[in-house]
C-alpha cells in the first residue's frame, strides 16, 4: 500500500469519527437545572411534581433528540449555598462542563426570607436586601462561568398571588436584576400565570401541572 492510499485511507478515517463524533454530540443533549422549588416542579402543596424542564425535556424527546437532564435543585436553595455547592462539589463542576444547556432559577427564596427577617421594613432596608440579592447573583454567575461556557437560561418569576405589597414589589425588583447580568438570557414569566385555574392551592405561590406547561412553553418557544 503506497503513501497516498495511506494518506487517503487516513483522511477519510478521520473524518468518519469527525461526523460520527458531531452526530452523537449534536443529538445528545446534556441539560442542567440548578435552582429552587420552581426549578424542582414543586407543585401548590408542596409536593415534588411533574414540572417545567420535565415537559420541556418530553418535547425534545418528541423531536427524537436524546436528553439527559440534571437537576441540582434543593427546596430552600439560597444564591449563596449554590455558589458554595458549586466551589465544593467536584461532580457539579463537572456536570457544568460537559453540559449543553443550564436553566437557572434563583432568587426567590432569598427574597422571602430576607424579607421575613424584618418586622418592620422601610424602603432603605428593602433596596438593601436587593442589593444583598444582587451581589451573590454576580458571584453566582462568576462561578458559573468558570466550568459553563454556553448559554446561561435565566427564568424569572410570575406575580404571586398574596396580597403583600413589598413581596410583590420584590418580584419585579428581583427579576429587574436577573435579567440585568449580560451573561445571561433571560425568560420572562411575570405575566403568564395571571388565571387562578394555574394554582390548585390559593395560598401557595407554586402551580399546578397546568401552571407548569405554560412555563414550559415559553422555553420552547425561547428556543426557536
Amino acid at each position: 500500500m503506497n503513501r497516498i492510499t495511506k494518506l487517503i485511507i487516513l483522511i477519510i478515517l478521520s473524518l468518519s469519527v469527525y461526523f460520527i463524533y458531531q452526530y452523537t454530540n449534536n443529538t445528545n443533549i446534556k441539560i442542567t437545572t440548578l435552582g429552587d422549588n420552581l426549578s424542582i416542579g414543586i407543585n401548590s402543596y408542596c409536593c415534588k411534581d411533574y414540572g417545567f424542564m420535565n415537559i420541556y425535556k418530553d418535547h425534545l424527546l418528541e423531536q427524537n433528540k436524546k436528553v439527559t437532564l440534571n437537576f441540582y435543585s434543593k427546596k430552600d436553595l439560597s444564591i449563596k449555598e449554590l455558589v458554595k455547592d458549586i466551589k465544593t462539589n467536584n461532580k457539579l463542576k463537572r456536570t457544568l462542563m460537559e453540559s449543553h444547556e443550564l436553566y437557572l432559577v434563583v432568587g426567590y427564596n432569598d427574597l422571602v426570607y430576607k424579607l421575613s427577617l424584618e418586622e418592620n421594613i422601610t424602603s432603605s432596608t428593602f433596596n438593601h436586601l436587593l442589593k444583598e440579592i444582587n451581589n451573590d447573583y454576580e458571584d453566582l454567575i462568576k462561578e458559573i462561568r468558570k466550568y459553563y461556557k454556553e448559554k446561561i437560561i435565566v427564568i424569572g418569576y410570575y406575580k404571586s398571588n398574596k396580597d403583600d405589597y413589598y413581596l410583590n414589589k420584590g418580584i419585579k425588583k428581583l427579576n429587574n436584576i436577573l435579567k440585568s447580568n449580560i451573561e445571561v438570557k433571560y425568560v420572562d414569566t411575570y405575566n403568564l400565570l395571571n388565571d387562578k385555574k394555574y394554582f390548585s392551592n390559593p395560598k401557595s405561590y407554586y402551580p399546578n401541572i397546568l401552571g407548569y406547561q405554560i412555563i414550559a412553553n415559553k422555553l420552547i418557544e425561547n428556543q426557536r
